[in-house]
């Protein structure tokens, strides 16, 4: 199955300026061009599209993204690499929100916070608390 520039950008939440853009700095050239210079885009760029922007979320500028998906050969294995990230981000994420409602809890019950309630979810992946 191929998809069409505007569709593909529609599904992905950008525009076709973006990906235009990505073509023209080496990321994302579509599969194929039409007679009528439409860009298509089959499956493989949209496995490719998705990491660009999973890596865009983490704040990695354009040309870093070139060099990480350059050095990764492997499709599975950086999607793998992503999903434990985004796994441990939604983990943090349900920490903060949790040490949220409990301050919001506490503070309008009048009760006493802890510093551990309040900053419970504070800390990124891969840190520890002290």
């Amino acid at each position: 199955m191929e998809w069409s520039i505007q569709q593909l950008a529609r599904v992905a939440g950008t525009t076709s300026r973006t990906l235009r853009h990505y073509a023209a700095v080496g990321l994302l050239a579509p599969s194929r061009t039409g007679r009528n210079g439409y860009r298509y885009y089959d499956e493989e760029c949209l496995v490719r599209l998705q990491r660009i922007l999973l890596l865009r979320e983490l704040g990695l500028g354009l040309p870093a993204i070139g060099q990480v998906l350059a050095g990764q050969r492997d499709t599975g294995a950086a999607l793998r690499a992503h999903l434990r990230w985004l796994e441990q981000e939604q983990q943090r994420l349900g920490r903060q929100i949790e040490s949220v409602r409990t301050t919001l809890r506490k503070t309008e019950d009048g009760e006493r916070l802890t510093a551990e309630e309040v900053f419970g979810g504070s800390t990124t992946p891969g840190t520890s608390r002290r």
